[in-house]
């Protein structure tokens, strides 16, 4: 075996991403994608991540070694231990206090047809999906040439994670405790509310603009309607620029970036509302964030034995 592979999972609430990732960040192959099935029972959801464990490590070609498992699993989760407290959002529900690390691990090295395919001891890692990103934009995307980086995913909420040579970086250091920003106080409500799509919603409501549909094409139809030229949305997203920059300038401050990276589903609009630069700040937007957190995944086990 010439090459080591990690088997790598992006879980969200309705599909579970699946890529085999060389340790250059290549990915062997195509992504699948499975349901995720996150309104299961406790034993039908442990059964189906062991059976895509089994199906992905089928994949990978005889020459290569699987060093481990790595998941982007939503929180709130026990990303140290392993444990899953996702309560009262609609997915996930039956995995609440359960150790997923440890009974995942058990599982996988039970599996008869991946039996002599680990490169060690069978061993699965998990974190969040922005860290993730993070890790894959640091290693092998737009985060490469910088030591300190901050990291964001601006979607349906908002993600972050803070690099420093090339580790994550959760607590000091001028970042806040896990390196979450979503949950931190903003005006009259948490960040969470604001730098999202909630948040572009939110100012379109306030502005008396019109929404064209709901859920994910809003903001996307919102995009083309000021790239279009509409003044109203154009200062719409020009506003939610100056939020944004308002609310990261005190991290910025504190962490000391060499470099700012934004990914998630509203960064394809983000010309529409960050500038080159945040408090002279290089920003930088990564520029294929549908593998980021995959490819995150194979950095977990980096310097972590065989």
């Amino acid at each position: 075996m010439n090459d080591r592979v990690v088997l790598a999972f992006d879980v969200g609430g309705t599909y579970v991403k699946a890529g085999i990732v060389r340790s250059d960040g290549s990915i062997l192959d195509h992504v699948a994608v499975y349901p995720a099935r996150s309104g299961d029972t406790k034993e039908a959801l442990l059964r189906h991540f062991t059976a895509l464990i089994e199906m992905q490590g089928k994949r990978v070609p005889s020459e290569y070694a699987i060093r481990g498992v790595g998941l982007a699993f939503p929180g709130p989760f026990d990303y140290d231990r392993g444990i899953c407290l996702t309560r009262g959002l609609n997915k996930f529900e039956a995995l609440y206090g359960v150790n997923l690390k440890d009974e995942l691990t058990a599982r996988m090295g039970a599996i008869p047809e991946l039996k002599g395919r680990w490169s060690g001891s069978p061993a699965v890692a998990i974190e969040n999906d922005a860290a993730l990103f993070a890790l894959g934009e640091y290693a092998f995307g737009a985060g490469r040439s910088d030591e300190r980086t901050m990291y964001l995913t601006i979607g349906t909420g908002l993600g972050s994670a803070f690099i420093s040579r090339g580790r994550l970086v959760k607590r000091g250091e001028g970042v806040p405790e896990e390196g979450w920003l979503y949950r931190l106080p903003y005006r009259d409500g948490v960040l969470d509310d604001y730098i999202s799509r909630r948040g572009i919603v939110r100012l379109a409501e306030e502005r008396g603009i019109t929404r064209m549909a709901a859920g994910d094409e809003d903001v996307k139809l919102l995009a083309g309607r000021a790239r279009a030229g509409e003044w109203e949305v154009v200062q719409l997203f020009r506003e939610f620029g100056e939020r944004l920059t308002e609310a990261l300038l005190p991290f910025i401050r504190s962490f000391r970036p060499d470099a700012i990276v934004i990914g998630g589903q509203i960064a394809k609009s983000a010309d529409l509302f960050v500038s080159d630069r945040m408090d002279n700040v290089p920003v930088r937007i990564a520029a294929d964030m549908s593998l980021s957190a995959l490819r995150g995944a194979c950095r977990l086990f980096v310097g972590k034995g065989k």
